[in-house]
């Protein structure tokens, strides 16, 4: 992620600081990144120098207009006039960490070779939480590789207490 994208996700989180829509601005954003991801066509018309900022700019209104907050528009045209558009991902994800560490929250994955029920997923956030003192949104990745137990991801942490591992160490061993 550039200083770029995170200078721009800093304008974009005082902005919706500003004006108590941090929440909100979240939220839509995910939604225009599910739009970009779903349709690589549209951010394709929105880096391509053929395509005019006022036509971009145009195109922009016609499918967000009165569907997102007005600072989040002018926040994507700000970034077409500054041919900059090829950052709006990096942008938002870069708020999202924001929003995060201001509301003292982290992610976690915890990756299993089959999926989590609800009973042990939130044992699991309840310990996390414990532990970070922070609110934690987890998510749970389905690896059949893992083949039991579970691969923990947290903080820039890795905790891996999965079969495969387990068995790697062994073998380790028993070349020793």
């Amino acid at each position: 992620m550039s200083n770029l994208s995170s200078a721009y996700a800093d304008a974009l989180f005082e902005i919706a600081t500003e004006e108590n829509k941090l929440d909100d601005i979240l939220s839509q954003s995910f939604s225009i990144m599910e739009i970009l991801n779903e349709n690589h066509d549209f951010l394709k018309l929105l880096n391509t120098p053929t395509v005019t900022k006022e036509e971009k700019t145009d195109f922009v209104d016609k499918v967000f207009k009165d569907k997102i907050d007005i600072s989040l528009l002018n926040y994507i045209k700000v970034m077409i006039q500054r041919k900059d558009t090829q950052r709006l991902t990096d942008s938002f994800k870069a708020f999202e960490k924001m929003y995060n560490k201001h509301n003292n929250i982290e992610k976690a994955v915890a990756t299993t070779a089959i999926p989590m029920n609800d009973e042990l997923k939130n044992k699991l956030v309840e310990k996390l939480e414990k532990i970070t003192g922070k609110k934690i949104i987890l998510t749970n990745k389905v690896e059949e590789s893992c083949i039991g137990g579970v691969i923990l991801e947290f903080s820039d942490t890795q905790y891996n207490d999965s079969i495969l591992q387990k068995l790697n160490t062994l073998k380790k061993q028993l070349k020793q």
